[in-house]
């Protein structure tokens, strides 16, 4: 699992904070360092978002054949 975890936030910019990490996680690239994401294996995951430690999200990976 690739683990990914946007900046603290304030509550009043809960959905700002939530939809810029996913635009950032959208545009990351695991095949540079040898992985693809693999979301037949597991789905991915969310935390429960809380602005003291940003939102976090899991994305199952494997590596490149």
């Amino acid at each position: 699992m690739l683990v990914f975890q946007g900046e603290p936030y304030g509550e009043e910019d809960f959905e700002q904070a939530i939809g810029t990490c996913m635009e950032q996680i959208n545009k990351y690239n695991p095949e540079v360092y040898g992985y693809e994401y693999a979301g037949e294996l597991a789905p991915k995951m969310q935390l429960a978002p809380m602005g003291w430690r940003g939102y976090i999200e899991m994305r199952p990976i494997r590596e490149k054949a």
